[in-house]
């Protein structure tokens, strides 16, 4: 998450192209596999051309919040308000988590 802005001030967004529902109190992303090269390994190793992923409680809770309002310092402190300790290191957790979901193209910072 290299920028000349603080990380803090930055605001996740969810990529359009990842489908989601809200189910019991947890989020399930659906990925389409749709470029040349996975349409490719699905006819000779037949991988599947979605894949679907549960997150867990916190990673529920941030994705629903990443919709282009909320800074990474925002969810930092919503994290705080709604968990409390079970969240400790809240922002050292956050930070790891946005870096993969931006890693895995999952969100984009703006």
């Amino acid at each position: 998450m290299k920028n000349d802005r603080n990380v803090l001030e930055m605001i996740p967004v969810r990529n359009e192209k990842i489908l989601w529902e809200v189910k019991e109190d947890k989020v399930l992303l659906t990925i389409n596999r749709d470029r040349t090269f996975d349409r490719l390994m699905n006819k000779l190793f037949k991988t599947p051309l979605k894949t679907t992923v549960e997150l867990e409680e916190f990673g529920s809770f941030i994705w629903q919040k990443c919709d282009g309002t909320n800074t990474i310092g925002d969810l930092s402190n919503l994290l705080e308000e709604n968990f409390g300790e079970k969240a400790h290191p809240v922002l050292e957790r956050l930070l790891i988590y946005m870096k993969s979901l931006r890693e895995n193209n999952f969100i984009h910072l703006k």
